[in-house]
């Protein structure tokens, strides 16, 4: 008799649910009431549990507490379950929202009978095992989940009963009960016998809201063969791709659901975090448990370039590929996309987009083969993810809404609109294109290797580098900074995810040095290689420059003395992989310079890059990116001096905010999307030209990698190889868009006519790889950096052979050069006389020409000096 009391177990309140014998059901859920709740608060409190899959709510009898859920819908994905409603406009109303399922009494089943029955739940008193089963059978053509109220102490012989009355139905029936199962003093051993018996607890939310009961309770019915006792734990992302397997633990598990982010047990390191050392965090959104209890499933949302800390991808078996490739791209190119190119129009011109969706939708509406419905689908899909990466929805939230709508009980007629078919159907019934001006260009198709042009298509690469929405964004930022100081830094760090709230802002020196003592000694000792030749090649470069210099004049002397800035700000990128080579060009550079205070800022910062800016000799590091902290370096934040120099490449944002600031203080110049030009002839390696052409792709979508040749056979080759080497380069990605839709090759007639191509180009990075390259150096004038021969790799100065790899872009090498000591220096000048009388002419004329710009004060204050 399931009602009978025993004293076998005394435990808290809690529910169970019986699934059918052959159906993998999670084994612990969560329940919460909705009494005395609002929506925001409900959500806080269900996050924990949420975390198990399906919520049940309770108390949702009032029109307060229906707003309540209705409200808690529209602001999560979350699947909830609700209890204590009754009214069928109501009920019909809350399912159509998105409720997973509603749980009435019996007796409302009837006015009910419109709703699907797998959407409805019956509540049953407890009684012995013939009634129940009976009950059940009754109402199971009306609802397929039954609950029991068990009372205030179950025995172990009733949890088995319970198992017998899951096995007497199919798979489609699921059965739930109520009462005082388990968690006495944190005991969860009850959750493991109700899971054996088909049995899913249900926490109450006392227990739900301590991630470490939860957790336990979780645990519990887990088992594993491996000796260490681990469970093999699936990670995959919100569309349920497989990201790679990793292992868990209790202590993992508990971690995970108490951070809600992706935390496992590594099998030789501990506990691990992922992305907290390589900016690739996880948040946490949902725990599965498979049939057989020994394996997990963690669903989350993957931030940074990808799960695979090898390759840098996606995932652990390569990379994105459809949907996820598309939307990866897009958001890229919504970053970066050059100025005039498809992406960049469709972005900014809302009337080009429009008129491409209805165009594609209608030619979809028309295609009648396999073929054609697939081509003009993709097209549909291509347009219609421009439009989401253009208002910042990605693709899982479009599935949500689908997941969402399948919940519906009421639908649509879903007729077309008759304005639609006026405006669109043609009186034989086929479709008008759409008006909205000429018919768009489609994305041109995808080449292969380099797009070949003429001599007289060379593009000029000048471009604005400042974007001007990301100049707006970058002015509010530094407006807040410049009036509030460490408190709108905080403020703004937080709010764009550079910190979590209560982490602090920097890194002081004493504990950058704790990074540097606890790297690999290989990575360690590779910094301070590199650092060493930085160094060297400023000192060179320093002791190029005459520190003073005196010259006579009549009467005295006059001289200049060449000196540094007091306090420098050095930013390097936190993207998709830690830059610590960016870390030393500034900041090593600075210190030969005679910088007394080297800050560096970098968002995220990873032990790598800590190391770096303690081998660099910086004071401190800020751990911000962006616009916040260009603004920190300019007015000052905290224990960050207001600096007398801003250098470092960054994002558009950094880019924006330093050309607000210039002229406040120094900068070294406005980077935009990297470039390499190689001028090759027919003795150069192709291998090594698409080697290097794809090293620079790699930096970002927008980046332009250009080959100028006298050789048709080296260009066809090079093409050949690029498409080669793209089949496995970890960021095939990005270095394939940046190939297919900047970069471009040209075929010259001899190398005066390369040479002066490049010139009108001024390029970043210029590599020479002809049969006399020493002699073709002498020809080309404006570049960045130079690399001449083969063997002189561009990467080899972006990695620290001595030369700076901060270079002009965007064709300014015509006018600036790179990154380098005098960046920090600044030549003042001074003017001795001892002689008055041997200084008159100057004098004199000092008078007169004042007077000639009829500047009197000036003429006057000069002519004093003749008395």
């Amino acid at each position: 008799n399931l009602s009978t009391e025993t004293s076998g177990l005394s435990h808290s309140a809690h529910s169970v649910e019986i699934m059918g014998v052959d159906e993998a059901v999670q084994p612990v859920a969560v329940v919460y009431s909705v009494t005395g709740e609002n929506a925001d608060g409900l959500l806080t409190k269900v996050a924990v549990g949420a975390v198990l899959g399906e919520v049940i709510l309770t108390d949702v009898n009032t029109p307060v507490a229906v707003a309540v859920v209705k409200e808690m819908l529209t602001k999560s994905t979350i699947r909830y379950v609700v209890e204590g409603c009754v009214d069928p406009e109501t009920v019909a109303e809350l399912l159509n929202c998105g409720v997973l399922r509603a749980v009435v009494p019996a007796e409302a089943l009837a006015s009910l009978a419109s709703l699907p029955a797998d959407r409805l739940g019956v509540k049953l008193a407890a009684a012995d095992v013939a009634t129940l089963t009976t009950a059940i059978s009754t109402h199971s053509d009306a609802a397929k989940h039954f609950t029991i109220d068990l009372g205030a102490a179950v025995s172990p012989d009733q949890l088995s009963a319970l198992s017998g009355i899951g096995a007497s139905f199919s798979n489609e029936i699921h059965i739930a009960a109520t009462g005082a199962l388990c968690g006495k003093a944190g005991d969860f051993a009850p959750v493991a016998t109700l899971d054996a018996a088909r049995v899913q607890a249900q926490l109450p939310a006392a227990v739900a809201v301590d991630a470490a009961a939860v957790a336990a309770a979780l645990s519990t019915v887990l088992t594993s063969d491996r000796p260490d006792g681990l469970w093999a734990t699936i990670v995959v992302d919100e569309r349920r791709t497989s990201l790679g397997l990793a292992y868990s633990s209790a202590e993992s598990v508990r971690e995970a659901i108490s951070r809600r982010r992706g935390v496992y047990q590594s099998r030789k390191r501990g506990l691990w975090v992922k992305g907290e050392t390589s900016g690739t965090p996880q948040d946490l959104l949902e725990i599965e448990v498979d049939c057989d209890r020994d394996t997990l499933v963690f669903v989350v949302r993957q931030h940074g370039s990808g799960y695979c800390h090898r390759s840098g991808l996606y995932t652990c078996t390569g990379p994105r590929r459809g949907v996820a490739l598309l939307e990866h791209t897009l958001q890229q190119r919504l970053e970066s996309a050059p100025e005039g190119s498809y992406t960049k129009r469709l972005f900014d011109d809302e009337a080009l987009l429009r008129s491409k969706l209805i165009e594609e939708a209608i030619e979809l509406s028309e295609a009648r083969t396999k073929k054609d419905v697939a081509e003009e689908a993709a097209d549909v899909l291509y347009f219609a993810m421009v439009a989401c990466a253009k208002k910042g929805v990605v693709f899982s939230d479009v599935e949500a809404v689908l997941n969402k709508r399948h919940l519906k009980v009421k639908r649509r007629p879903g007729n077309a609109k008759p304005e639609f078919i006026a405006k669109h159907t043609q009186p034989n019934g086929t479709a008008v294109a759409p008006s909205a001006g000429p018919k768009a260009p489609a994305p041109a198709p995808a080449h292969k290797g380099l797009r070949k042009i003429a001599v007289d298509e060379v593009p000029p690469l000048h471009r604005d580098p400042v974007d001007p929405k990301a100049r707006a964004i970058a002015d509010e930022i530094l407006t807040d900074i410049r009036a509030d100081g460490e408190t709108a830094l905080l403020r703004h760090a937080i709010r764009l995810g550079d910190i979590k709230e209560g982490e602090p802002l920097v890194i002081l020196r004493k504990d950058l040095k704790i990074f540097y003592d606890e790297l690999p000694e290989a990575q360690r000792s590779n910094l301070e290689r590199t650092a060493a030749r930085i160094k060297a090649f400023a000192e060179a470069q320093r002791g190029s420059l005459q520190s003073d210099c005196v010259m006579k004049i009549a009467g005295g002397e006059a001289g200049q003395s060449v000196a540094p800035v007091e306090i420098a700000g050095c930013y390097a990128p936190g993207g998709r992989y830690p830059l610590p080579s960016s870390v030393l060009m500034g900041a090593v550079t600075a210190r030969v310079a005679g910088v007394k205070t080297v800050w560096v800022a970098s968002p995220h910062p990873q032990p790598v890059v800590c190391a770096a800016a303690y081998i660099s000799g910086a004071d401190g590091l800020l751990k911000v990116g962006g616009a916040q902290a260009i603004g920190a370096f300019a007015y000052g934040a905290g224990a960050v001096p207001i600096c007398d120099a801003i250098v470092g490449p960054g994002n558009k944002f950094v880019t924006a905010a330093k050309s607000l600031v210039a002229g406040a203080v120094a900068i070294d110049m406005l980077a935009g999307p990297s470039e390499c030009l190689v001028i090759a002839d027919d003795t150069a390696n192709p291998k090594i030209i698409a080697a290097d052409l794809l090293a620079q792709a790699e930096h970002d979508v927008a980046a332009r990698a250009i080959l100028i040749s006298t050789s048709q056979r080296v260009i066809d080759a090079v093409d050949i190889e690029i498409e080669s080497q793209l089949v496995d380069l970890p960021t095939a990605d990005t270095a394939r868009v940046a190939i297919q839709e900047n970069s471009f090759a040209i075929l010259v007639k001899d190398e005066a006519e390369a040479a002066d191509i490049s010139d009108r180009i001024a390029p970043e990075h210029l590599e020479l790889q002809t049969r006399d390259p020493v002699a073709l150096a002498k020809l080309v004038h404006h570049y960045g950096a130079l690399f001449i021969g083969q063997h002189a790799a561009e990467v080899l100065g972006d990695y620290g052979a001595g030369p700076n790899h901060t270079l002009p872009t965007g064709g300014t090498a015509r006018s600036y050069g790179g990154l380098s000591v005098h960046t920090f220096l600044r030549p003042r000048t001074w003017l001795r006389i001892d002689d008055p009388a041997a200084a008159r002419v100057i004098v004199q004329d000092a008078v007169d020409l004042a007077l000639m710009e009829g500047l009197h004060a000036h003429s006057r204050a000069a002519a004093k000096r003749l008395a």
